[in-house]
């Protein structure tokens, strides 16, 4: 086979690219099988994919949406029935409408004011539910015209409830929204 090659050093170089030939993928093959014996045996960390899913927060679901309760510390309950925002040619077009249950002992009345998109931009706007009697359920809707391309982010709400002196007690609330959904007319 080696009949052409004449001389100890080809001969040599020849023994040498053979042991090479030979034990570099003999030397390949044990590193890969010892790395795969350390991860699965061992206790390996589970592997890169693993630890990034562990790591990558999950985003959290932040703000009310229809059927969300959003007086939790007022006697009136209110929980939005609607809550939409509409394409229009002047804008986008926010509604909201909340059901109110009037769970005290004094009459009380919910009133929904201003709106305040992502950008900061704050829109005036009024509706109340008028005087509800103890145990009376109403409805309040609100609607407000947005920059075109902003949701709104919060919308003010505030609770006015009869006193004993014959007075009234008023406390301002600040609703944040979720993603409300946007529709084209």
């Amino acid at each position: 086979m080696f009949d052409d090659v004449s001389g100890p050093d080809q001969t040599t170089l020849i023994r040498v690219l053979i042991v090479i030939g030979i034990g570099l993928p003999i030397l390949i093959e044990v590193a890969t099988f010892g790395g795969m014996l350390s991860h699965y045996v061992a206790g390996g960390d589970g592997g890169d994919a693993a630890t990034a899913s562990a790591k990558t927060p999950t985003p959290e679901v932040t703000g009310a949406h229809a059927g969300d309760e959003v007086l939790t510390q007022a006697e009136p309950t209110a929980h939005i029935s609607r809550a939409s925002v509409l394409t229009t040619d002047d804008g986008w077009q926010f509604l909201l409408t909340l059901n109110v249950t009037n769970d005290g002992e004094r009459p009380a009345e919910v009133q929904v004011g201003a709106a305040t998109a992502h950008n900061g931009a704050t829109v005036a706007g009024t509706g109340t539910t008028g005087d509800l009697e103890p145990g009376e359920t109403g409805q309040v809707t609100g609607s407000w015209m947005l920059p075109s391309g902003e949701r709104p982010a919060s919308v003010s709400v505030t609770v006015v409830t009869a006193t004993s002196d014959g007075g009234t007690d008023s406390t301002g609330y600040t609703v944040e929204l979720g993603d409300i959904p946007v529709s084209n007319q």
